[in-house]
């Protein structure tokens, strides 16, 4: 790589990460170390914020997603890119450009935080379509129980079960999903087991601690009495 094309990059990235701040640190949003990623904590989940580079030349694709924290392993439960690519030429030409999908991504971070805002709007959300994909139905599984629905769960995990084995990730997934699955006759102990996987989750990723980050999920079930507070203290 020559020291132009570097140059290139670095000044990309120094302008996208003024735009960013700008446009996010008021909403919340903290950026992951010298990184093109920003994280908006929800506390029982994220939104992420990628400034992707290319590459084929200077630039950046914007990639706006959730993290649901009862997931294991790192990445993004699905993501989408609400405007196309900006080339960078040069600094004067590509700081308006950045500044504008800054604020795209802005304005993705408070449409995401008010689509979900509790459990049930996150499980209208993964069961909008038939459930095919492992991820969703594990989603879906321990929403649904962490909703009171354990039949509902019950058939989700059991789906989940039967689905084939084609990537190496599947067998943790699995394994993860047998272990809640033998807890759902234990409310409290699956909601332990769960809170435990969020508590990993929120540490990988660099979060605060946040020793309530799921009672703030059971607390805004809808049309749902929040755990009991006696119940809560042994989360």
């Amino acid at each position: 790589m020559t020291s132009e094309i570097m140059a290139r990059l670095s000044e990309t990235s120094r302008i996208i990460a003024a735009a960013a701040k700008a446009a996010l640190a008021p909403l919340g949003c903290v950026r992951k170390g010298q990184s093109r990623v920003w994280r908006c904590d929800r506390r029982f989940w994220a939104v992420q914020i990628e400034f992707q580079p290319s590459g084929w030349g200077s630039g950046s694709y914007l990639n706006i997603g959730p993290e649901w924290f009862w997931q294991i392993g790192p990445g993004l439960s699905w993501s989408y890119r609400p405007t196309d690519f900006i080339t960078f030429e040069n600094a004067e030409q590509f700081r308006p450009l950045a500044e504008a999908m800054a604020t795209i991504a802005a304005r993705e971070v408070i449409a995401l935080t008010e689509r979900f805002r509790t459990l049930d709007d996150i499980y209208r959300h993964l069961t909008r379509r038939p459930l095919q994909d492992d991820w969703n139905l594990y989603d879906a599984a321990v929403v649904s129980a962490l909703l009171g629905d354990l039949e509902t769960s019950r058939a989700h995990f059991l789906r989940l079960e039967t689905c084939e084995v084609v990537f190496s990730w599947q067998p943790r997934l699995k394994a993860r999903s047998a272990e809640l699955a033998a807890l759902l006759d234990r409310p409290l102990q699956f909601q332990q087991a769960v809170y435990q996987g969020m508590l990993a989750r929120r540490k990988a990723l660099r979060l605060p601690d946040d020793p309530d980050c799921l009672n703030a999920a059971l607390a805004c079930r809808e049309s749902r009495s929040p755990t009991p507070r006696s119940e809560q203290s042994e989360l």
